[in-house]
């Protein structure tokens, strides 16, 4: 083995993270460094925010309160006039940094933007969760939790404010239980330990703003609370002295048990094995399922449509989210008892006051459940409901590219193989699944009885006894006389034609077969 040489230089391992703040334009925090950052096309184009340049942080503040203040410098930036600030660049060999964390789209039109909604999303997170070393990392200095019931005084009778440590040696914000048993944070914007950009974490709010301020950034304040404002189902405190904001307290009220008739069919599978019990339930009242749509070869989320127009999304063998329009859906099996045309109070009946409202959208939280109903231009007849696990970010106009039942074998590689969503392949007449210490590594069709059946319903549109260009992956990754190599995210899927030309078995695998005489 060859002498490492000493006078080479060892690379530093990268410690920065970039967590994105607001979404159109790209902005955000290099969290190891604390620097605020804008992304500029320059790779890729066409909205892609590739390029990542530093901003000061007033820049920051204002491009968060009014996005069209930084377009100047982002055009400066585009030109090549501030090379000297760019924090990452995409023609290095990726597209995005290694440790990229985006903001999450959310379920109903955000008022206001700023890096309180990462530290909403760290609440419904887990002690150790990837959300809430986000919230902390963001902090980077103390964030006093409002203790819960139970919590002792400190040495001067105080309570005590809880910090966990961040990267980085420093401290963050930590969740407690608050007196309606839900969870609180609470940020000083001024004195010893205050969040390091005070004018961020809600755009148009800093220290000192007043109250008219306040109400011209967050609207109307809850009734009776004149300092309590509502943000997607949570509660936002500010506390004001003679000098105006000094502190802001984020509360999650404690979660309401989720609702009682056949809506609680639509929310009960959020988060839970697909192919399993309340999956199934669901799909039985949507009228079962007719298509499993994959976004690409590069994305795992899938798009299952049903009968009765009911979607689904799925990704990682559970489940994320359902969207039932109205406009295909019996609406009354929804909502026994109502009268149609539906309306509101139909609605509010069955489900209780909505948790926010923004526009025609109302949100209901059930804990860790969302339900979002949309209503027409009347703002009275229900067009849609969607549930979505909280946190997770849905989009409807999700690309339809191929459907099939290769999704389904791709999906349940690296399964466990008891789970839901494995047992159901197994049980498809004609399929072999393969597994290796537990786990699905495999899945082959076509060596065996139902040849015609399966092959046909592997990429929908194929024929029963399908040749080799009949796969609508386009170009194989690697191909040979009588084989095709496919290379997907999730593993590989191998086509083998003992002929030459039509399709003897298709393998979805892991792995790349070993020793197979392909080229590129």
């Amino acid at each position: 083995m060859a002498k490492r040489d000493k006078k080479a230089t060892r690379r530093k391992p990268d410690t920065t993270c970039f967590v994105q703040v607001a979404r159109e334009p790209s902005i955000g925090v290099e969290v190891s460094t604390g620097r605020p950052w804008v992304g500029v096309d320059q790779q890729v184009g066409h909205g892609s925010a590739d390029a990542l340049f530093a901003l000061t942080r007033e820049q920051y503040a204002t491009a968060l309160a009014d996005a069209w203040e930084i377009r100047p410098f982002m055009a400066a930036c585009w030109r090549g006039e501030h090379d000297d600030l760019r924090l990452f660049d995409p023609r290095g060999g990726a597209w995005i940094p290694g440790r990229w964390f985006p903001s999450r789209p959310r379920v109903i039109p955000p008022r206001f933007a700023g890096e309180l909604w990462h530290h909403a999303d760290a609440l419904a997170d887990t002690p150790d969760g990837e959300r809430t070393a986000l919230s902390r990392a963001l902090a980077a200095g103390p964030a006093h939790a409002r203790p819960g019931p139970g919590s002792g005084p400190g040495p001067d009778g105080a309570h005590e404010p809880d910090s966990v440590p961040a990267p980085g040696g420093e401290h963050g914000p930590d969740a407690v239980p608050g007196p309606d048993g839900g969870h609180t944070l609470t940020f000083a914007l001024t004195g010893d330990g205050a969040y390091p950009r005070p004018a961020a974490l809600i755009a148009g709010l800093d220290a000192g703003s007043d109250r008219e301020r306040a109400r011209a950034v967050l609207g109307d304040p809850l009734e009776g609370a004149p300092d309590t404002y509502p943000m997607e189902g949570d509660r936002v405190r500010l506390h004001h002295t003679d000098g105006g904001l000094t502190r802001i307290t984020l509360e999650r009220p404690a979660p309401a048990p989720l609702p009682s008739g056949p809506i609680r069919a639509f929310l009960a599978p959020l988060g839970r094995p697909e192919a399993g019990t309340e999956f199934q339930e669901a799909v039985r009242r949507a009228g079962g399922t007719t298509r499993r749509w994959a976004v690409s070869s590069g994305v795992t989320r899938r798009l299952i449509v049903c009968d009765g127009g009911v979607e689904v999304q799925v990704q990682d063998g559970r489940v994320l989210s359902t969207r039932i329009r109205l406009d295909t859906f019996d609406a009354d099996t929804l909502f026994p008892g109502a009268v149609r045309p539906l309306a509101r109070a139909d609605v509010h009946r069955a489900l209780g006051t909505p948790a926010a409202v923004s526009g025609r959208a109302e949100l209901h939280r059930y804990g860790p459940r969302d339900l979002v109903v949309r209503y027409g231009p009347d703002g009275e007849a229900p067009e849609e409901i969607t549930t979505v696990l909280g946190e997770v970010g849905v989009s409807h106009r999700i690309h339809r590219w191929r459907s099939g039942e290769f999704t389904l074998f791709l999906d349940v590689l690296g399964l466990d193989a008891d789970h839901p969503l494995a047992r159901h392949v197994r049980g498809l007449a004609g399929t072999r699944v393969r597994t290796h210490a537990g786990t699905v590594t495999a899945v082959t069709i076509g060596d065996r009885g139902h040849r015609p059946e399966r092959l046909a319903a592997f990429a929908d549109g194929m024929p029963p006894a399908p040749i080799r260009t009949d796969l609508p992956f386009g170009v194989p990754t690697h191909t040979g006389d009588r084989d095709d190599l496919r290379d997907f995210t999730q593993g590989w899927i191998h086509v083998h034609a003992s002929d030459g030309e039509t399709i003897t078995t298709i393998t979805v695998s892991q792995d790349p077969p070993r020793s197979l005489p392909v080229h590129h």
